[in-house]
C-alpha cells in the first residue's frame, strides 16, 4: 500500500467517525465561509461538484451561487463505457454549465452530472474552482479520492484561477503526502477557517 492510499484509509476511517449531525452543521458553516470570500464575491464562472456520501455539502452553496447569477459548471466524465466502467482515457472531465438541478442526470459511480446536451465551458474560462477532497492539511496541501481527474484538469486553467476545497475541520490532517504532480489549493476552507496558501 503507497503512502497515500495508506492516509485516504486513515482519512476514511476518521469520517466514518464524525457524527451526521456533525457533518451537516459544520457543511452549512463551510458553505458560509466560502460565500464571504471576495473571490467568491468577484468571479463570473465556477467549477464546482455535486458532494455525495460524507463529502462537505454542496448543494445549498451551488443553488446559492445560481442565485446570485454565476455562471456555475459541474464536472462530467467522459470516459466510462455502456457499463459506467472507466476506459481509461485521462483527458476525461469536463465542465458543464448548469442552470438548475433539473439539468442533471445519474452519472458515474451514481454521482449526478450535467446531460450531454448541456453547454460546455473550456477550462480557461474558469475563474474559481471548488474542489472535492478525502482531507487536506493547513499547507493547502489536497488528497482526492484517487481517480485523478482533476490534476489533468488543472494543468489547463489559467494562472489566476483560484482554487478552493472544502474541508470538515475534524478531518483536516496535519500533512498530506505530496508528489511532484500534486498542486495546492489557493485556499482550505473549514467550518472553523479559511487556510490560505500565500503563493
Amino acid at each position: 500500500m503507497t503512502e497515500k492510499q495508506q492516509v485516504r484509509k486513515q482519512i476514511r476511517e476518521k469520517i466514518k467517525a464524525t457524527s451526521e449531525e456533525y457533518r451537516n452543521s459544520a457543511s452549512a458553516a463551510i458553505s458560509l465561509n466560502v460565500l464571504t470570500m471576495p473571490e467568491v464575491r468577484d468571479c463570473k464562472t465556477i467549477l464546482a461538484y455535486f458532494s455525495v456520501g460524507s463529502e462537505p455539502a454542496t448543494l445549498a452553496l451551488i443553488s446559492k451561487l445560481l442565485g446570485e447569477g454565476k455562471r456555475v459548471c459541474l464536472p462530467l466524465c467522459t470516459d466510462l463505457d455502456e457499463e459506467g466502467r472507466r476506459t481509461g482515457t485521462i483527458d476525461a472531465m469536463e465542465a458543464r454549465v448548469i442552470k438548475s438541478f433539473d439539468d442533471l442526470v445519474p452519472g458515474a459511480y451514481g454521482i449526478p452530472e450535467p446531460a450531454a446536451d448541456t453547454e460546455m465551458m473550456p477550462p480557461e474560462y474558469m475563474d474559481l474552482i471548488i474542489l472535492p477532497c478525502l482531507s487536506c492539511d493547513r499547507e493547502c496541501n489536497r488528497i482526492g479520492h484517487g481517480a485523478g481527474y482533476y490534476d489533468k484538469y488543472l494543468s489547463k486553467i489559467r494562472s489566476d484561477c483560484f482554487t478552493l476545497a472544502m474541508c470538515f475541520e475534524e478531518v483536516l490532517a496535519d500533512e498530506i503526502p505530496t508528489e511532484p504532480h500534486d498542486r495546492k489549493v489557493d485556499a482550505v476552507v473549514t467550518e472553523k477557517q479559511i487556510y490560505r496558501w500565500r503563493r
